[in-house]
Parts: structure tokens; sequence; C-alpha cells
């Protein structure tokens, strides 16, 4: 069986298709990360704009010069030392009646530049994140807080949450009772007090993990062959023939693909995150998710939230390469179609325009290119109803891709053993 395996994979691996697909993704994967790197810009502490290693190290120092628990007390100086910063030369009470263009028009016109940029800092903006509503600016946010309110801190954060569940994905969701107690529980599993830190590289890597679907479409490419390249090089008579051609040949092809596609996500997620964790840094992995946006409702650490997206990942590459299986001993004459079925599942399903309905975004969340993004994971509170019972999105696209390739890999063995050789 074992020499079987290894015969298949040597087939795989010896189409010129395959070899170019193959390396000229893990290339491109290798070109898109160096120039994620490059293309890192930050403003200097001097006000010049930095670029690379440099930007890296900037953004480095910011987030190192206020690491720590977030303490209520911690939290209550923080907030009492940007309001002595932001209303150094302006009264408070000037910007809260503004909107925020005009307010935004006062603070520039009365600090200097660097004095602008320190109250615009990011972590200013992070802190103050669970008490920004309609609009505001950071400043007119803190101009209306006091002692008490700050104290709230965490009360603020689990209300931003309620106020997510309110506003349905920007109306076009209504979350039942069912989710909105789902989603309140998860946020209340949340430990506090939250820490701070730096975890550049981690965070990197969770808004990079969506470029995987590159390797997605490159294991595809060179399994799209395994059954139907049998059929088109008429082969399929001979090896059916064979004493193990429908037992352990098949099977042994079925084995052989799933170690590939398993090797190559290996390698392409080792370009992903080798050289983010090199370049930005591989600190911060103990840190909460949280460091991402206080809203966020899993309590996960940097590096479990990440380790969890790569999961993930694999599990699509392995159900999508049982599903090219699948079709591989199905179209026995179109290897293009093939190819380009998966490759829809994976790319086209993100240029579907969704904005106006929550349903269609729930539905196209379930294809990579959607639900690989930074942004949508964790932090877009999807989840699906049955009644009384609600999966996050996380849990069901483990479910149903992992139920993909146990559906799929079976019956692609099954439509080649039975095929009726022509």
């Amino acid at each position: 069986m074992l020499d079987l395996v290894r015969f298949e994979l040597k087939k795989l691996l010896a189409r010129r298709t395959s070899q170019v697909v193959a390396v000229g993704v893990l290339a491109l994967l290798c070109v898109i990360m160096a120039l994620n790197v490059v293309q890192t810009k930050t403003r200097s502490d001097a006000g010049e704009i930095v670029g690379g290693t440099a930007a890296i190290a900037q953004q480095k120092a910011r987030a190192e010069a206020h690491e720590g628990v977030l303490t209520v007390e911690r939290v209550q100086e923080e907030v009492a030392a940007y309001k002595a910063l932001a209303f150094s030369k302006v009264d408070p009470a000037q910007v809260e009646g503004l909107n925020a263009e005009a307010a935004y028009t006062l603070m520039n016109e009365a600090y200097s530049e660097d004095e602008f940029r320190a109250i615009y800092d990011t972590y200013f903006s992070y802190l103050l994140s669970p008490w920004i509503t309609g609009g505001l600016e950071q400043y007119q946010v803190a101009a209306q807080l006091g002692d008490e309110d700050v104290a709230g801190f965490y009360g603020a954060v689990a209300a931003m949450l309620q106020r997510a569940l309110d506003d349905g994905m920007g109306g076009t969701w209504t979350f039942s009772d069912a989710e909105r107690a789902y989603w309140t529980d998860k946020q209340a599993g949340v430990g506090e007090p939250l820490a701070y830190g730096y975890a550049g590289g981690w965070a990197d890597v969770m808004a990079c993990i969506g470029f995987l679907a590159f390797a997605m479409v490159a294991v595809c490419v060179v399994l799209t062959p395994v059954f139907a390249g049998e059929y088109q090089d008429r082969t399929d008579a001979v090896l059916l023939a064979a004493r193990y051609g429908r037992s352990k040949l098949v099977a042994a092809k079925i084995v052989a693909s799933l170690l590939f596609a398993t090797a190559y996500f290996a390698l392409a997620t080792a370009v992903i995150m080798g050289v983010a964790l090199a370049f930005f840094g591989a600190e911060g992995g103990d840190l909460p998710v949280q460091v991402l946006g206080l809203g966020i409702p899993y309590d996960l650490t940097m590096a479990e939230a990440t380790w969890t997206a790569v999961g993930l990942g694999y599990l699509m590459t392995l159900g999508l390469a049982g599903l090219t299986l699948l079709l591989s001993s199905k179209l026995r004459r179109s290897q293009l179609a093939i190819f380009a079925a998966c490759a829809a599942l994976i790319f086209l399903t993100g240029m579907i325009p969704s904005g106006g309905s929550g349903a269609l975004q729930h539905v196209l969340y379930l294809f990579p290119i959607n639900a690989l993004n930074d942004q949508v994971l964790y932090n877009a509170l999807v989840s699906y109803p049955v009644g009384p019972l609600v999966v996050d999105l996380v849990g069901l696209l483990a479910v149903a891709y992992a139920l993909v390739l146990v559906v799929c890999a079976p019956l692609a063995a099954r439509a080649f053993r039975r095929h009726q050789v022509m």
C-alpha cells in the first residue's frame, strides 16, 4: 500500500502543469509576504513617513509603551492623561456640541502637528472605542466621560457588543433571541482584566491568512487529473483490471491526494507565518485576541486565534481536495471544468455584492476568500441559528468542510471503481 501511495504521489508531482502551478503559487506567496513587509508604512515621532522594518520597529515601540494589564484603575489613569493631553489648549465644552468635522477643524487649528498626532494615537482610539458612537471623534467622547463612566470600562465593552447586536450587521440581519444569548454568553466568558501590548506578528498572520486561498487553488489544480487524467489517457481500463485496481489503488490515489494537500498547505502556511513572525516578531502570542478589537467576544489568545484560523484553512483545503476528487471522478472529459468550478467556489464568491442582504452574506461567509478574513472570522458576529441551537462561523466552517471531505472522498472512490470502461 505504501508503495502505491508513493507511486501516486510521484504521478501527481510528475505533471508539468502541477509543477508550474505548485511552485508558482509558493513563489507568489513569497512575493506577497515580502511586499507586505516592504509596504508597511507609519509616521515616526519626528513626523516622517517610514516604511519596512523601520515602520515595524516604530509600531512595536508604540505598542510596548502602553503594554500591561488594563485594570479599571489603569484605564482611569490613561483616560485622565488623554483628557489632559487633548484639552490642554481647548475647553472640553467647546467640542462636545460640535459635529465631528467641526470638532476636527477646531482641534487641528488649536494644536501643532505633533500635538495633534499625539491626540490621534491609535492606543487611545482603542481604549476609548467602547464609548465611541454616532461618528464622534475620540476627543469628543473623552470630553463626555466622567470618572464613573470610565470606572465602568468593562461594562462599556459589554454594551458595545449589545449595540452591535442591535445594529444587526448594518441593518441587514436580525439576531434571534438565541443568537443574542449566545453572543452575550460568549462575551461574558472573556477573561478580565484584559492585557494590551505588541502582537504585530500574529496580527499580520491573521491579516494575511486569506492568501491561503491561492494554495487551495493550487491543490485543486494538482488533484484535478487524479481520476480524470486516467479517463483521458485511457488507462482506466488497465488500472481497474489489475489485481488491486478497484481497492488498494483507488485508496492509494485518495491517500496520496490528501497527503499532497496536507504537505502543500503546510508549506504555504510556513511561508505566510514564517515571514510575518520573522519580520513583525513572534512576541505577544499570549495576549488576548482583544488587542485586535475590544469588541471581539472570543476568549482566545492571539496565538490560539491564529492557529484556529490556520486549522480552519486546513479543513477547507481538505474539503476542497475531496470535492476536486469527486468532480475528477465524475467529469471524465472536462478537467478545465473541474478547475473552473473549484476556482469559482474559492475566488468568485468573494466578488458577489452582498452588502444589502444579511442572508446572502451568511452564505458567502462559508467560502474561503470571505471566511479567512480577519474582519469576519472573529469580529463580524456571524452565527447560524437552528431553533434554539446556534453555531458560530468558526464552528460551522469546521463541521461543513470536514463533512465535505468525509462525503466526497468515498464517493469519488466509489465513482471511479464503478464507472463503465469505454
